[in-house]
């Protein structure tokens, strides 16, 4: 069948393959370049957050000289063509996403400076343990999943509870969720995963932005636990 025969299916591309190599070119380099990046609300954090999802993430750079941009290392080729593939044109805090594959074949600490929350503009994320891809059993376990309004979350306490999701986008000034799910646990499990919808894939994709990795305390625990959250193959609840 030819290609507008099927206009509604889209090719990804998988962690295995890259389209440089099928064409007989040279692989794409390991840096993207995002702009349109809210200067208020985006931090390197924050970055991570959303494009970690994609692939390993080792540095993340705020750009003085160009605001609201930044340069993004990634663990190799494949991740950034899965990040350009799914986060490129994508909405997020009133702004849309422009991410492309940068002429940089590393990101290197220079000229840091403090953006407006206070944080730094250049930080490593190479030895973070919330980065996904690390082994290759690890990242066979990730569903690369383009942006959609429903988040798979996992890996939160037994005791968190709906109300509990609530305050958290409320605390972090992100749209609530419309609908929320909590998988059946094994009577042995020490946490649990469930499914958040929220209005639309914007509301979602900021939700997870801002919410993904933080760190939830319980009452008397030693250790707090790491909220994770992915874009979730289903289209709703």
């Amino acid at each position: 069948m030819g290609s507008r025969d099927t206009p509604e299916l889209v090719a990804y591309p998988l962690p295995q393959a890259s389209s440089s190599y099928m064409h007989g070119g040279n692989p794409s380099g390991s840096v993207v370049m995002v702009s349109g990046l809210h200067q208020l609300k985006m931090n390197c954090s924050r970055v991570f957050n959303l494009f970690c999802l994609y692939g390993n993430i080792e540095k993340v750079k705020f750009m003085k000289t160009i605001p609201g941009t930044a340069l993004v290392e990634m663990g190799d080729e494949y991740a950034v063509e899965r990040a350009v593939t799914h986060l490129n044109n994508v909405k997020l805090f009133g702004k849309r996403l422009n991410v492309c594959v940068s002429k940089q074949h590393s990101v290197v600490p220079s000229q840091i400076f403090e953006l407006e929350d206070g944080t730094s503009s250049y930080k490593d994320f190479a030895m973070s343990k919330n980065n996904r891809f690390t082994s290759a059993g690890q990242a066979s376990k990730n569903i690369i999943q383009p942006p959609s309004c429903v988040l798979h979350y996992y890996n939160v306490p037994l005791c968190v509870t709906e109300e509990t999701f609530t305050k958290l986008c409320n605390d972090h000034e992100v749209l609530t969720f419309i609908k929320y799910k909590v998988f059946d646990a094994k009577p042995s499990a020490k946490t649990l995963s469930g499914l958040l919808e929220w209005e639309c894939k914007t509301d979602a994709v900021e939700a997870l932005t801002a919410l993904n990795h933080y760190q939830i305390r319980v009452p008397n625990g030693s250790n707090p636990y790491t909220l994770k959250l992915c874009f979730s193959t289903s289209s709703h609840l």
